[in-house]
């Protein structure tokens, strides 16, 4: 089990999971509505060779919420204050809306990433635009018969098919942790056009996709366009992070060997297993092992 701690932004205290004590940084963002416990069986393997940060977005899992919905940029925002107070090289990686907020993370710390993995591009075409404002994730306040539980855990037995029911419990409890707020880094990103900012990322940038995913054909083609490395994840309809934690590890590290000096992968315990987390020059924070709220 990984590790935490608060880290003080601009934006309020933003909760991360952490792991490792050596090697270069590595900065795990996640999907929408959801929470940093979509890498908690990436952490292990990770931390063999890096120091893993897997913050909350602000406004989800136990970040603190901001005032009013931001846009990508403003999301980055805080990522890039925690980014600020490392130490050495970070390695920043995204899934889906976290793809989008690793974009700017990149664009706005340019002398400090020194690369950049995406895990499903959202591009859209203006009519994908309009109907994923429209349809895709409309409010859904708490209402006195509780449709919006059931809604919930409908979303997620689609979205999330063939995956264990306790699985898919994290997910609907994340989304509705923050229910009156869960759409808003999702309407953020609809609005986000992802390709002219990634155009100005100077470090390597290197990109996946499940097979099934809807995001697939979209990040094979913005890889195509701009150049950059793109490998599928066969055989499975999404949430690689989840389904297949072990393989996306190694093919991070993989990407991490083409860019980074990276120490030989330890066999030592990790961070969260026995052994302290380092993450020198973070702006503030605590580290324990959870304050008894639900992390999502």
């Amino acid at each position: 089990m990984s590790r935490r701690m608060y880290f003080d932004t601009s934006c309020g205290q933003i909760h991360a999971r952490i792991g490792g004590t050596g090697g270069p940084h590595l900065l795990l963002l996640h999907e929408s509505p959801l929470s940093s416990f979509v890498y908690e069986d990436m952490i292990a393997p990770l931390s063999a060779w890096a120091r893993v940060i897997a913050p909350d977005t602000p406004g989800y899992g136990m970040s603190d919420p901001p005032p009013r919905r931001l846009t990508i940029p403003e999301y980055a925002e805080p990522m890039v204050e925690i980014i600020r107070g490392l130490d050495g090289p970070v390695l920043v990686v995204g899934s889906h809306t976290g793809a989008s907020i690793a974009i700017e993370v990149a664009r706005q710390a340019a002398g400090r990433v020194a690369g950049l993995a995406l895990l499903g591009l959202a591009t859209y075409t203006p009519e994908q635009r309009a109907d994923r404002r429209r349809n895709w994730a409309p409010d859904q306040p708490p209402v006195e018969d509780g449709s919006h539980l059931t809604a919930a855990w409908e979303r997620y037995n689609a979205l999330w098919r063939g995956l264990d029911p306790a699985v898919r419990h994290q997910a609907v409890s994340a989304m509705l942790g923050s229910i009156e707020r869960f759409n808003w880094a999702y309407h953020s990103a609809f609005e986000y056009e992802a390709l002219p900012p990634l155009r100005e990322v100077t470090c390597p940038v290197w990109a996946t996709a499940a097979e099934g995913e809807f995001l697939e054909p979209a990040t094979r083609e913005a890889a195509a366009a701009l150049g950059f490395a793109y490998e599928m994840i066969p055989g499975i309809p999404g949430q690689p992070s989840v389904r297949r934690p072990a393989e996306l590890a190694a093919m991070l590290r993989r990407f991490a060997e083409r860019v980074l000096p990276l120490p030989a992968a330890s066999t030592a315990a990790p961070a969260g297993h026995g052994q302290p987390a380092a993450v020198p020059g973070a702006v503030s924070g605590a580290a324990s092992s959870g304050d008894g709220r639900t992390a999502g």
